[in-house]
């Protein structure tokens, strides 16, 4: 019993020691991870405390010379490096003590924008917290610091820059007295529509000076600054937007006890008397170029994908002394510059409107993307018009250009098409909402029947471009085809968009870069206006390097190249070739009732793109119907006088074969036959891509000559055609024939349709015999002889002659000849009275016998 106690107390307190010593070590770890806690925190606090230093450390001074707005001038350079124009705001900032300035405009700022602002040291530790509490919801920037971040230029969000700027606020409200740092913010403070100060503001918003405002306009002037864009009193959403502002504004006013109840009321009641925006618009005038406002729009859309607000990277570029990099070309720009301030190419003649004709062009280095010149709009550019040539308001359709880059390119690029596929340009039905309307239809509304790719795109025919887009393509790869050549139109499926009738359109800087991967081989380059952006210190801001997208093969931009030099020879562009013998390649566009002319072409040089029309869709006349290519033609021809020819150089993998233009197959003997002139030419293919077997769609027969059928053809030779009426015909046989008559009739080439029925003039059993005729063998040999259709009158002799059924389609064939052939019908007719009479039928069987008999004998 004692031996069992001692046991159990033994092993009790073994326990105990065991739950002491995990007491122990459990509490030596919990130190150590305390004290490992407490170095890091400490490290961390010395890390931080030496960043705080280091930022300290390296805050920019502010200089007696940079508390005002002299020396932020920013420059815009060409593409060599020479000075183009400065920008500055300083057509529209005016400087203006604070003396002159209206206590109630002083007060309005302070109360909304900083009520502490005479009793923080520079930086506003309660407006901070609650900044940080309000998650935001206001800015816990100060006035002082607010001229700091104008005058320095840094609008980034970082840790970095904030604790430098409430470094300079503390600094700089030591150096500066509070009346001194208020005047600089009233003078730097942007205020929307280019205007930098109150004294500015107070004449583009109420045309008076700022002395004069009353205090129901001060209060409109202090909201504007914190979302210029939002509370612009120019727009009709920011005039709503900025009263709402105001009475917010006079409220805190009187809450401070800058203004009485009664002072209140009169303001918010006030019927505010804005300047006449339009008046003001048409008196300023610009010196800056249609390119410089496209490069400024670039550079503010990319600060702003930066972290720039709009205001920031507007604020930037005209008061921040940056210096801008263009792509602009000034021989180039110069050269497009006198043919748009040339007023002969745009005489006024058009009757339908009193509006003067416009125009707009681009031109591009197909090599590298880079903008080389542009111009947006007819005449001299005063003030600041619509920049039709680059402007996302231009949505101009862009007609028969689209038909390359939606039909043809991606066409032959996925291999569903070469340059000589024969398409039947002929009437189809492919609207979906009436398939019996013929659509689409030609410029012209003819159709020219079997046609090879290439003279369809030369002659730019609708029809075949729309069976391309319906039968060989799907809209997903011709709209990414698009999409890879700068626009989308993805949700744009239908047919219109293969003919140039997109629901959105476009403006000539899309169409000239869409047209870049013909021109560089295959390779679509984003368009750019400027390569580099430096800040006043020569950081660098912003870098442009070209983007390349893969669009086509080599091989097919050479070709679609190809097709497009022969639009400029023998097809649409004619009017846009320049002498000299540069290549050039390019495509005319026209949209539904004449609104838009386009040409856009290239060289081996750059590619270009012009547009001719009026603001407001007007039909263009046809005084002025090659305006566009005029245009083109003028410009581009300067633009090379000084450049050595040179070729569109041809990539490996083309191959070329010897064709027939009415097959798109290897061209046969007969297709040198046509009785159109030969149709054999050398065409270019993909490797892989070229045809392998000979023309079948030329053929040989005989004819009779002494009549001809409805549609101008004559008929095949019966067994009874005398030999002085026949002869031997080359003609064409579709694949598919056109079984609508309608529709055959229609058709150009026509009277090249192989004929289908036998002479009835010469022939008493032609009817019967129709389509029973032979075409040459493939193999060459002959097989249409007329001994060989023995047999099959035999047939007819010994078991149809007398039917019923022969006789009822012999007399109705011979009944229903049309209006043209009534002398033949007559002569029929007197051969044939008591048609229906077995008897007679009898007869005229028996003297058919005797002929066959005499023939056989002969």
């Amino acid at each position: 019993m004692s031996s069992k106690n001692t046991k159990y107390r033994k092993g009790k307190n073994q326990k105990k020691k065991v739950g002491k010593f995990v007491f122990r070590f459990s509490l030596s770890v919990f130190r150590m991870i305390i004290i490992i806690c407490l170095t890091i925190s400490f490290a961390l606090a010395g890390l931080a405390g030496g960043a705080v230093f280091a930022y300290i450390k390296t805050a920019e001074k502010l200089t007696p010379d940079k508390l005002t707005l002299e020396g932020f001038t920013s420059y815009v350079y060409d593409c060599n490096g020479e000075m183009v124009i400065p920008l500055q705001g300083s057509k529209n900032r005016d400087m203006v003590d604070l003396k002159d300035i209206p206590e109630n405009l002083k007060n309005a700022f302070i109360a909304i924008e900083d009520r502490r602002f005479y009793e923080h040291p520079g930086i506003d530790l309660r407006r901070i917290a609650s900044a940080i509490t309000s998650g935001g919801a206001h800015g816990g920037s100060t006035i002082t610091q607010q001229v700091i971040k104008n005058i320095t230029r840094r609008y980034e969000r970082s840790v970095e820059r904030k604790v430098q700027e409430w470094w300079i606020a503390l600094h700089l409200e030591r150096n500066l007295s509070k009346d001194q740092i208020l005047e600089l913010y009233l003078n730097i403070v942007f205020l929307a529509q280019n205007c930098y100060g109150v004294q500015s503001a107070a004449k583009t918003y109420f045309d008076k000076d700022v002395s004069e405002l009353t205090l129901a306009e001060c209060a409109i002037l202090a909201g504007i600054t914190q979302n210029p864009a939002y509370y612009d009193p120019f727009t009709t959403n920011g005039r709503e937007n900025i009263k709402k502002r105001q009475e917010v504004i006079l409220g805190v006013m009187k809450e401070l006890g800058y203004i009485t109840e009664e002072e209140y009321q009169q303001a918010k009641n006030e019927k505010l008397q804005y300047a006449d925006y339009n008046r003001r618009s048409a008196d300023v005038v610009t010196n800056q170029s249609y390119f410089v406002d496209q490069v400024v729009i670039d550079v503010m859309n990319d600060l702003m994908d930066a972290g720039y607000t709009r205001d920031e990277a507007y604020d930037t570029i005209y008061n921040g002394g940056i210096k801008i990099y263009t792509t602009l070309d000034p021989k180039i720009q110069q050269a497009m510059d006198e043919v748009f301030l040339n007023e002969e190419y745009f005489t006024k003649v058009n009757t339908k409107t009193s509006m003067p004709p416009q125009a707009a062009m681009v031109i591009i280095d197909p090599t590298n993307g880079h903008v080389k010149a542009l111009y947006g709009g007819a005449g001299e550019k005063i003030g600041s018009p619509l920049n039709r040539a680059s402007s996302s308001q231009v949505k101009r359709q862009p007609g028969s250009t689209f038909k390359p880059l939606v039909v043809y390119g991606p066409a032959i690029n996925e291999r569903k098409i070469t340059a000589a596929t024969v398409i039947d340009d002929a009437p189809v039905y492919l609207n979906p909402n009436n398939r019996n309307e013929r659509y689409p239809r030609n410029y012209d509304w003819s159709y020219s029947g079997l046609t090879t790719a290439r003279y369809a795109l030369t002659k730019s025919f609708n029809v075949v471009a729309g069976r391309i887009w319906d039968e060989y393509l799907t809209p997903d790869i011709a709209l990414d085809y698009l999409k890879k050549s700068g626009i989308d139109r993805t949700d744009e499926r239908y047919l219109s968009v293969a003919l140039g009738g997109p629901r959105e359109g476009i403006n000539p800087l899309q169409l000239a870069a869409a047209y870049i991967p013909f021109a560089n081989k295959g390779l679509y380059c984003k368009p750019i206006t400027y390569t580099k952006v430096l800040d006043m210190n020569g950081n660098v801001l912003l870098e442009n390097k070209p983007q390349y997208t893969i669009v086509y093969d080599e091989a097919t931009a050479y070709i679609i190249t190809d097709i497009l030099k022969d639009v400029m020879t023998s097809g649409t562009g004619t009017g846009a070739r320049f002498s000299g013998g540069m290549p050039q390649a390019g495509k005319t566009g026209t949209t539904s009732n004449n609104y838009d002319k386009w040409f856009v072409g290239y060289t081996p040089y750059y590619v270009a793109a012009t547009w001719y029309g009026y603001d407001q869709n007007t039909s263009i006349q046809s005084a002025e119907q090659g305006r566009a290519n005029l245009i083109w033609r003028d410009v581009m021809a300067k633009v090379h006088e000084d450049l050595e020819i040179k070729q569109f150089e041809e990539p490996p993998g083309i191959v070329k074969k010897t064709i027939c233009t009415k097959s798109g197959k290897l061209a046969s003997e007969l297709c040198s036959q046509d009785p159109r002139g030969s149709t054999i030419r050398t065409e270019m293919f993909i490797a892989g891509t070229e045809p392998k077997d000979e023309c079948d769609t030329h053929v040989k027969v005989k004819v009779c000559e002494a009549h001809t059928d409805e549609y101008g053809r004559p008929y095949l030779a019966s067994l009874y055609c005398p030999p002085s009426s026949t002869s031997e015909k080359v003609f064409v046989k579709r694949r598919v024939p056109i079984t609508n008559p309608n529709d055959f009739a229609a058709v150009g080439d026509k009277i090249y349709e192989c004929p289908t029925e036998y002479c009835p003039e010469h022939d008493l059993y032609a009817p019967y015999n129709k389509n029973n005729f032979q075409y040459d063998d493939e193999d060459g040999n002959e097989n249409n002889n007329w001994d060989s259709n023995e047999g099959y009158y035999e047939y007819l002799e010994q078991e149809d002659r007398n039917s019923s059924y022969f006789r009822d389609n012999y007399s109705n064939t011979n009944n229903s000849k049309d209006n043209n052939r009534d002398d033949r019908n007559n002569r029929d007719n007197t051969r044939d009275d008591g048609n229906n009479s077995s008897g007679h039928m009898d007869n005229r069987n028996s003297g058919r016998d005797d002929e066959k008999k005499d023939r056989k004998r002969r």
